[in-house]
């Protein structure tokens, strides 16, 4: 999960007053990771490595981090930064209560790949600043982001809460040799991809790292499988406070909700130790059946399909106008269930928005549904699309081929293509017969190369080429 909050503390104190501290409570072999210099934008400022509370500050100011000297004329800017905060699932977290010094170390590199690859997206698609004026006032690319990165284990409440600040600075350099503001219409046009992004990329690295299942929550999205409710329960203590606030209020709307996380949002508490911690979580923990993380399955991140349902469904769910390039990107996203890393996800959906590599920022043209919605026939046909981008050449010859012999033929019922009904295939012209047979040659190519399912469904199934 990522969400975008506006920073107008230029002194940035929630930052750097505990650098690594909830780390070397929890994880003290990823204590130096807890501030760090993130974005390629930084390569041009000499920042690299930990974070320094004079630098970030300047930073904030729009100073220049060694110099001091102002980089833009904007110091009166009202907006200092962005906070990007991506949010691992509620179960992922709970795995640093339940398992010792490696599993949490794994945890952490993940989330923080995960993390990575996600800002990375937004660099390449997001991070632009505008240029010209009036109606020729448009969105340029950027060298990338200028921002530091802080990881925090703990929530407010003590419960097991990974979690990564990206303080990107409100300022970039854009590609005609100018520092200026962000436009930041499209950091908030990309965040439900970068999200979605994130989390996919986190499925995977857990997935190839620990062999982890997944399960879907209408409310959670994407979590690890297998915990039981009473453990999620014992280590939610934060979200029975909102809760509690808002039953107490008589209401569930998403500003009520927001007002009870915040009046109920006590100070940092950073007194105790890392044993003081894990002390505590097995207390809590011994209330419920214990989460045995060594029954979990390996199971592959390759080779897996796009849930076709969960895709179309989301597809529907944007603006009439309709779909950008990021859209499919956060739909694809959710619909791998073992997660995708970054670039595979961005290499699918290329597949089916194409012409959109170069837009940055709001400029991303829109599409109509229908081009990166397959129709049921072929879903019916060929199965659901395989998740990776080598793939999709595949897939769509074979659905192209299909939907030619159906214009081509008028095709308006259900007419087997390897079906073995010697009397319906003799029955056809000569030159229909012959298309028929090229056709089912085609689609028979594309099973056997998609594997897996695809296999099945032909042996077993049979092609049709319309829905039944």
């Amino acid at each position: 999960m990522l969400f975008v909050a506006r920073v107008t503390d230029r002194g940035a104190s929630y930052y750097l007053d505990d650098i690594g501290e909830e780390l070397r409570r929890v994880a003290p072999e990823q204590a130096a990771e807890g501030g760090r210099w993130i974005g390629r934008g930084t390569d041009g400022l000499g920042l690299a490595g930990a974070v320094d509370g004079p630098a970030m500050r300047a930073l904030l100011s729009a100073c220049h981090p060694r110099t001091g000297r102002a980089i833009t004329p904007i110091q009166r800017r009202t907006v200092a930064a962005f906070d990007l905060t991506f949010t691992a699932p509620k179960r992922v977290s709970l795995l640093l209560s339940l398992g010792d010094r490696a599993l949490t170390d794994q945890v952490l590199r993940s989330h923080h790949e995960a993390v990575h690859a996600a800002v990375d997206h937004l660099e390449r698609r997001a991070w632009a600043v505008r240029r010209g004026s009036g109606d020729e006032r448009a969105p340029i690319a950027t060298s990338g982001m200028v921002a530091a990165r802080f990881t925090h284990c703990l929530s407010r409440a003590g419960d097991p809460h990974v979690h990564t600040h990206v303080v990107a600075a409100n300022l970039a350099h854009g590609a005609d040799g100018r520092w200026s503001a962000l436009d930041s219409r499209g950091l908030f046009a990309h965040a439900r991809a970068a999200g979605a992004l994130y989390d996919a990329h986190l499925r995977a690295e857990l997935t190839d790292r620990l062999g982890l299942s997944w399960s879907w929550g209408e409310r959670r999205g994407w979590d690890v499988a297998g915990a039981d409710p009473v453990l999620v329960a014992a280590f939610s203590n934060r979200s029975a406070e909102i809760r509690q606030e808002l039953a107490a209020r008589g209401t569930s709307s998403t500003r009520s909700r927001h007002v009870a996380w915040a009046s109920t949002r006590d100070p940092k508490d950073r007194e105790g130790t890392g044993a003081d911690e894990a002390a505590n979580w097995t207390r809590r923990a011994s209330v419920a059946p214990r989460w045995r993380i060594d029954r979990v399955s390996p199971s592959p991140s390759v080779g897996q399909r796009v849930d076709e349902y969960r895709f179309q469904a989301a597809i529907e769910a944007c603006p009439p106008s309709g779909v950008c390039r990021r859209d499919v990107v956060a739909a694809w996203s959710d619909a791998v269930a073992r997660g995708s890393r970054v670039r595979a996800i961005e290499g699918a959906s290329d597949h089916w928005v194409p012409g959109d590599k170069d837009a940055v920022g709001v400029a991303e043209p829109r599409h109509a549904p229908g081009t990166c919605v397959p129709a049921p026939h072929l879903i019916h046909a060929l199965g659901p699309r395989p998740a990776t981008a080598d793939g999709q050449p595949v897939w769509q010859r074979a659905a192209a081929a299909i939907d030619r012999y159906r214009q081509r033929w008028g095709v308006e019922r259900d007419t087997r293509l390897l079906g073995t009904d010697r009397d319906h295939l003799a029955g056809l012209p000569h030159r229909r017969l012959a298309d028929h047979l090229e056709v089912s040659r085609t689609v028979r190519e594309a099973l056997v190369s998609l594997g897996g399912d695809a296999r099945a469904r032909l042996e077993h199934n049979g092609l049709a080429l319309e829905r039944r």
